[in-house]
């Protein structure tokens, strides 16, 4: 194979923090865990997963996990043994287009907040089951996937800002991050 990449941020339903790289290149028991380089040999990827339908092995997708957020789980795994991810607590839920119509937003967007975790920093902060979470740390939540990888990537014990959709409105909210345990 040739190991083309076509598409990056996939999510294939193995854990919540997904965001593998699309490939083309041969995945098997005996590769993965494996690098994925680019052209000029250096290391965009871990090949970890494939898509197999029944028991008739792979189809020719694989998956890698990008090497930027493995390098800081790495990191962190050799400075504390063991990671350390961000916590809000929060239990969160697409925004439909539906719900983006009832809250009058221009479009659906961000991750709405199902339920609050009681003392988390969620709730510490002031956020609210209804809120609808929009920006994380200064970056934009486009999806409700994108939340649980930005809080996980965040440093723990960092004051985060956290723009929320409520009433209508668009407000701030100073949140504390805990960790994840």
């Amino acid at each position: 194979t040739a190991g083309i990449i076509s598409a990056r941020n996939r999510s294939i339903g193995l854990s919540r923090y997904e965001d593998f790289i699309q490939t083309d290149a041969s995945i098997n028991q005996g590769n993965s865990g494996g690098p994925l380089f680019d052209l000029n040999g250096k290391v965009i990827g871990i090949n970890t997963a494939i898509i197999a339908p029944g028991a008739s092995g792979s189809i020719g997708i694989g998956f890698a996990i990008p090497s930027n957020p493995a390098s800081k789980v790495i990191e962190q795994l050799i400075k504390y043994g063991e990671t350390k991810r961000g916590w809000l607590g929060v239990r969160i839920q697409q925004v439909t287009k539906e719900i983006a119509e009832v809250e009058k937003m221009d479009k659906p967007e961000g991750a709405l907040v199902a339920s609050v975790a009681e003392k988390s920093p969620a709730d510490k902060g002031g956020i609210k089951a209804g809120d609808i979470i929009l920006e994380f740390d200064g970056k934009k939540v486009d999806t409700m996937r994108t939340l649980p990888k930005l809080v996980a990537q965040t440093k723990v014990g960092k004051k985060v800002i956290v723009k929320i959709w409520r009433n209508q409105k668009l407000i701030s909210k100073k949140v504390i991050l805990g960790r994840l345990e």
